[in-house]
């Protein structure tokens, strides 16, 4: 954690001058937790990263009078949101509701989820575990959109919930920031958590916060009478297949008519037929959001076409009935992988460089994990896909067993 109020721990250098910016304050209008600068030598003011989040890595500074953002870490969708935001900024107020669960006696920590990707905001929220373990020193306060109220865990001093959605997470929004700004300094002073962008696994259980506990590993066998199986759907992010056709035992071929949904609801269906073939008492469902329409009636359709606390909830509980999880790369499969017993993700190659970044694994021995969470390429048939999961699915118990011989 780093100090926040009255003065913030933070260390900028004058772009223009070379020397150590001096502090003034600090501003939070929205995602964004910044310190208010100056420059001793030229007088121009800046607004720069705290450290926390993705500014933990990549900090950057932004000039009042100008606009102007210096990126010296080279990362220009961190700098475009910062631009961006501030160029656009409002002053519109937003409904804001606090929730005062335990007294404020100690030295509170605010730990600020907003952001404008559900994953960021997920993966911030993670990080209270490790206050709550292991700093009783310390009032955790909790700021969150309102989309994942549902999964502050217990043992908070205060939530501050802020009904502002994703499409809007990049707001740079003045009339919030003097809310956040009246309430921390009614305590006098407070710290600011870094919000890791990927805590460690063993550092949360993603029990707490979803209330649900995942699937257990122990009963990987029993429960294989009837092998359960859930397909994470996106429709913002397709499985688009392989280039040639399709076996017609799994669908028709793929025509220009086609369009991307449909061709993914062909392969998603593909996957589904080509695994019952192997295990006829499967059970398969999809699950995300789109339209609930067009699979066969024997397939369990969950999707839905907005998202609520207790849709989300489901599919939670969907997940932790499940073997297998298997969809497309993105922050849809990170509550998926920590709730299910594997994992199997389509990945594109314009992903590798997030490779990991949306899967929250549940740590046991490192081949264990080998086994159960794998990764191929988007391109990979349903045939193929539906061979690696049954392999996945039959060859657990015996390899689990297989490496619990030690000398």
């Amino acid at each position: 954690m780093i100090r926040l109020h009255p003065l913030p721990d933070a260390r900028h250098e004058c772009p223009h001058c070379g020397v150590a910016l001096l502090i003034d304050g600090w501003y939070i209008p929205g995602m964004r937790n910044l310190a208010q600068l100056h420059c001793a030598g030229c007088g121009r003011e800046f607004y720069g990263d705290l450290a926390a989040g993705q500014a933990l890595y990549t900090p950057m500074l932004l000039e009042k009078a100008a606009g102007v953002v210096h990126d010296p870490h080279g990362v220009p969708w961190f700098a475009d949101w910062l631009r961006d935001s501030y160029a656009s900024r409002t002053s519109t107020p937003l409904r804001f509701e606090q929730e005062e669960v335990a007294p404020v006696t100690r030295h509170p920590l605010l730990l600020n989820c907003l952001d404008t990707l559900y994953g960021h905001c997920l993966l911030k929220l993670l990080n209270a575990q490790h206050y709550l373990n292991h700093r009783p020193d310390l009032d955790l306060i909790i700021l969150v959109p309102s989309l994942l109220r549902w999964m502050v865990p217990a043992g908070v001093a205060q939530i501050w919930t802020i009904d502002l959605p994703l499409r809007r997470g990049l707001e740079w929004n003045d009339w919030l920031a003097r809310e956040i700004s009246r309430r921390v300094e009614s305590f006098g002073g407070a710290s600011l958590s870094v919000a890791h962008s990927h805590p460690h696994p063993d550092d949360y259980d993603i029990e707490h916060f979803t209330r649900v506990k995942p699937f257990p590993l122990d009963e990987w066998e029993r429960r294989l009478t009837s092998p359960t199986v859930t397909f994470v759907w996106r429709e913002d992010r397709l499985w688009p297949g392989a280039d040639q056709t399709t076996p017609a035992r799994f669908g028709r071929i793929f025509t220009p008519a086609e369009t991307a949904v449909e061709r993914q609801r062909r392969l998603v269906t593909g996957l589904a037929e080509a695994l019952r073939t192997e295990h006829p008492t499967i059970d398969f469902a999809v699950v995300g959001l789109g339209k609930a329409a067009g699979l066969p009636a024997w397939i369990a359709d969950m999707r839905r076409d907005e998202l609520d606390a207790g849709t989300e909830r489901a599919w939670c509980l969907r997940y932790a009935d499940s073997h297998l999880v298997v969809g497309t790369h993105g922050s849809h499969m990170l509550l998926p992988s920590a709730h299910a017993g594997g994992v199997v993700e389509l990945i594109g190659t314009q992903r590798w460089g997030n490779f990991l970044q949306d899967i929250l694994f549940r740590t046991s021995d490192c081949r264990e994990m080998f086994f159960r969470y794998r990764f191929v390429a988007e391109s990979t048939t349903p045939a193929a896909l539906a061979q690696l999961a049954s392999s996945v699915l039959t060859g657990y118990s015996p390899f689990r067993n297989l490496m619990r011989e030690r000398v």
